[in-house]
């Protein structure tokens, strides 16, 4: 083993970071929220499973479905900065546990039963970027997928999620790290939009060229 590092029971780590159980560090709940709108409730904003699954982070510009709730309930399945949301079905265990984390306070905004809520407790230093990329790493997404069960539709309690084995290094190499793959990140997204580009331009260019408008020389 290299020196700094040591052993634990999901693999070798430096001997800074510490392997917390998911339970351990945060509470996780369920909802019972559904699509439906009902008289006499109030008209909300609802996250739900595709959301999570097709995206890392949700802000409040984010665009949501519609649903209502009883006014008296919505604090019981409200969304804050830190919360990160998890799928706890799919129809294949390699494709379960997707996240998203909650990038600002929502206002009005709950989650579909399709879906659980992990909130980080209050006293662990968690960034919240960092949490982002930590929750869907390779890791992670393998243990749920050791631990879904189901024959045409895999699902994991939340006993599952509780049990559930993180690697957590000290917040200022959080920090650093989510720094790291966030510029990674942005040269992704500036790449996509360079490919676009040049996809548009050959769209526009074969069709001068392959109606005769553009001539090549021979």
């Amino acid at each position: 083993m290299k020196q700094g590092y040591k052993k634990t029971k999901i693999g070798v780590i430096p001997k800074e970071w510490e392997v917390k159980k998911l339970g351990e560090i945060g509470v996780f709940k369920t909802s019972s929220v559904n699509k439906k709108i009902e008289k006499n409730e109030k008209i909300v904003k609802l996250v739900n499973y595709m959301d999570v699954y097709k995206n890392t982070h949700i802000e409040k510009n984010f665009n949501f479905a519609i649903t209502s709730i009883k006014e008296e309930n919505i604090n019981k399945v409200d969304l804050k900065k830190g919360d990160i949301l998890f799928t706890p079905s799919s129809e294949t265990p390699n494709d379960i546990g997707h996240s998203s984390i909650i990038m600002e306070d929502l206002e009005n905004v709950v989650y579909s039963y399709h879906l659980v809520r992990f909130r980080p407790n209050n006293d662990f230093r968690l960034d919240i970027n960092f949490s982002g990329y930590i929750f869907n790493n390779y890791n992670i997404l393998k243990e749920f997928s050791k631990r879904a069960t189901g024959s045409t539709r895999f699902t994991l309690s939340l006993k599952d999620f509780e049990e559930t084995r993180v690697f957590i290094p000290p917040l200022k190499e959080q920090q650093k790290i989510a720094e790291v793959l966030s510029t990674i990140d942005k040269e992704i997204e500036l790449l996509k939009e360079e490919l676009n580009e040049l996809k548009n331009q050959k769209k526009g260019l074969m069709q001068k060229l392959l109606s005769g408008e553009v001539r090549v020389k021979i």
